[in-house]
């Protein structure tokens, strides 16, 4: 019973922070766009439904199931017996292959080879940026610890 209440708030959660996110995004998209409208993603995904209401319930709930991937995907760095390779490569799989679709059908890119392959460079640089920082964050925080052991 505990773990489905586990479930249940970190599917809450997952999904309130992709929804952020995602508004997040669509709203710098507009400024960067100077929009005198609100798109939640290309204005050709908007097109694409009856009503400006309709694309944005549909935005909303694709920007929950994004969060559920990333969310769900990070538990991967929990598992205690993989080596750290073997979770990056393991959530960089579930990520991509979670999030592709999402990206695909919130309109981000068109499906064509060049679109196809300028978003899968993208998301590699952006992976591999996070995954270094976040290393140099961990890096820092145990040099933290054994100094703090040390001085014990």
């Amino acid at each position: 019973m505990k773990s489905i209440k586990k479930i249940i708030s970190y599917t809450f959660r997952f999904s309130a922070e992709g929804t952020l996110y995602g508004l997040i995004v669509s709203l710098f998209y507009n400024f960067s766009n100077k929009s005198s409208a609100y798109y939640p993603s290309d204005p050709s995904f908007t097109t694409k439904f009856a009503n400006p209401l309709s694309a944005m319930t549909v935005s909303v709930i694709l920007w929950a199931l994004m969060g559920l991937v990333f969310g769900f995907g990070s538990f991967v760095f929990a598992i205690r017996q993989w080596s750290l390779l073997k979770k990056t490569i393991v959530s960089f799989i579930i990520y991509y292959i979670g999030f592709t679709p999402l990206a695909f059908l919130a309109g981000w890119f068109s499906l064509n080879i060049v679109n196809f392959m300028i978003f899968t460079g993208l998301f590699i640089l952006i992976y591999v940026t996070i995954w270094f920082i976040r290393s140099y964050q961990v890096i820092r925080e145990i040099r933290e610890i054994n100094n703090k052991i040390k001085k014990k």
